[in-house]
């Protein structure tokens, strides 16, 4: 079962062996303290932008040895921050030189401790990447994490893009020439339901890890024929955690079938699926289409009838399989409005302050056409402007009342906003449970014969999954 992270962002990760600065005799401490630094802002930042992220197989990334770990790429800097915030050991990431030309963007690579990379279409004379790569290879000798995005660049495609060859370099490299024992790759699939949006949500997927020597002995005799090797089976592993689509609306039709059928009926009030199970049910329905198997065509026909009939009546899924009982459905509404009330002086607050930087970043966020580079866009444009203006407020609070004051500025402005945030999604959910309610209640007549479709639907969808291998590694909605 995949683990919520919002339930337990307290737990720092666990450091890798920090990268040398200079000389400087305290370097390494100073290596290991921007790190620290680093990954609680993550830890921060993701928690801000993200309503909820899940992570699967945490417990497979090892806590300690030499590891090279891949990742694939569609969220721009927002990728990197996630793999900061989740994983139990400190990335050290390599990054393209360009982005260190980017004023704003400079110093955060710089305390992330982000390696540049020199490529000959950035016009940046790669004979650097010499230096690259040793450093590289030095951490996995140190017993650290090196981690890459081998697609090369942040993309908006639906499945994998082709891998370069240098995670497979630096851990052969690690392995053969620096003679560093039990090297391992590991492989993460990063999942968004809709990427580039404030507040949506996320998933983590680590794989196994294995062993680089496995082409250590092709290595010694052909170095680019086991580079080859090696990248095309960190390739396998990836597509073990990426989900692979032809298409995006192909993607959205089969997590809302994966929905339905996760979705058990009944519930007190409309229910989220998670992630992890949406994606694996999905997943294996795109299996089945693509063993060309005519149940999975008609399944989806049958699907679009479903969703149909459900805009006519006006409702969603989740409000159709929700149960709604009376006792517990005011009860739950009544604690919402309770929490909506309380948490409204402070949340004005909020909305007043950040309005302005909030309007702002977003209109900005709309110029890029790279999904993944609006959210970047969001997350860190939000991140300098609020920073900014949190320390305007506090310095006109220290000049006008004094110390305390500013302290108390440089605290209630940050928890106003994340409060207003946090207002504005209770009360969305809220009105849209009361509406739901309403309309489930109008339409009790028809309701019965909806629901039987439904449940027909939901059998048709496991037994079309059940064709896949591993469909049903997780089980059905119960």
């Amino acid at each position: 079962m995949p683990t919520d992270l919002t339930a337990g962002w307290d737990a720092a990760p666990t450091l890798a062996p920090p990268r040398a600065i200079g000389n400087h005799p305290y370097a390494d401490a100073v290596r290991a303290v921007a790190d620290a630094v680093m990954g609680g802002l993550a830890r921060v930042l993701v928690r801000v932008f993200f309503r909820r992220v899940e992570v699967e197989g945490a417990e497979r990334l090892p806590r300690r040895g030499p590891t090279v770990l891949v990742a694939n790429h569609l969220n721009g800097l927002v990728d990197g921050l996630l793999l900061m915030a989740v994983l139990r050991r400190y990335p050290r990431f390599l990054g393209k030189s360009t982005l260190f030309r980017i004023p704003p963007l400079n110093p955060l690579l710089r305390l992330a401790g982000v390696v540049p990379v020199y490529r000959a279409q950035d016009g940046a004379g790669t004979e650097r990447n010499d230096r690259t790569f040793s450093r590289c290879r030095h951490l996995p000798a140190r017993g650290g994490l090196v981690a890459l995005f081998p697609e090369g660049i942040s993309h908006d495609e639906p499945m994998l893009q082709p891998l370069r060859t240098g995670a497979a370099r630096i851990a052969l490299g690690a392995a053969v020439v620096d003679c560093v024992e039990d090297v391992v790759t590991v492989a993460v699939g990063l999942v968004y339901d809709a990427k580039a949006r404030f507040r949506s949500r996320a998933l983590v997927r680590v794989g196994q890890p294995e062993r680089a020597s496995a082409c250590a002995d092709e290595y010694r005799r052909d170095p680019r024929a086991a580079v080859r090797a090696l990248t095309a089976d960190l390739r396998r592993q990836l597509e073990g955690v990426t989900p692979t689509y032809h298409s995006w609306h192909e993607a959205e039709t089969l997590a809302r079938i994966a929905e339905l059928a996760s979705r058990a009926p009944g519930a007190a009030l409309p229910v989220e699926v998670d992630l992890a199970t949406r994606e694996r049910l999905a997943q294996a329905l795109a299996r089945v289409h693509d063993a060309g198997d005519p149940a999975e065509t008609e399944l989806r026909q049958r699907f679009a009838a479903y969703e149909r009939d459900l805009a006519l009546l006006g409702l969603d899924d989740a409000q159709v399989a929700a149960g709604y009982p009376s006792v517990r459905f005011r009860v739950a509404v009544a604690w919402s409005v309770v929490k909506v009330v309380v948490a409204l002086p402070l949340a004005v607050v909020g909305v007043i302050v950040h309005a302005v930087p909030y309007q702002v970043v977003k209109r900005l966020a709309r110029l890029p056409r790279n999904e993944g580079i609006k959210a970047t866009v969001k997350l860190l444009g939000n991140m300098a402007l609020l920073t900014l203006l949190w320390l305007v407020l506090a310095l006109v609070a220290w000049a006008r009342w004094g110390g305390w004051a500013a302290m108390a500025v440089a605290v209630l402005a940050p928890l106003s906003g994340y409060t207003a945030v946090r207002f504005a999604e209770r009360l969305h959910r809220v009105g849209g449970v009361v509406r739901g309610y309403r309309v489930v209640q109008a339409r009790r007549i028809v309701l019965p014969s909806v629901l039987d479709s439904r449940a027909q639907l939901a059998e048709a969808v496991w037994a079309v999954a059940g064709k896949a291998d591993g469909a049903r590694a997780g089980g059905g909605p119960g």
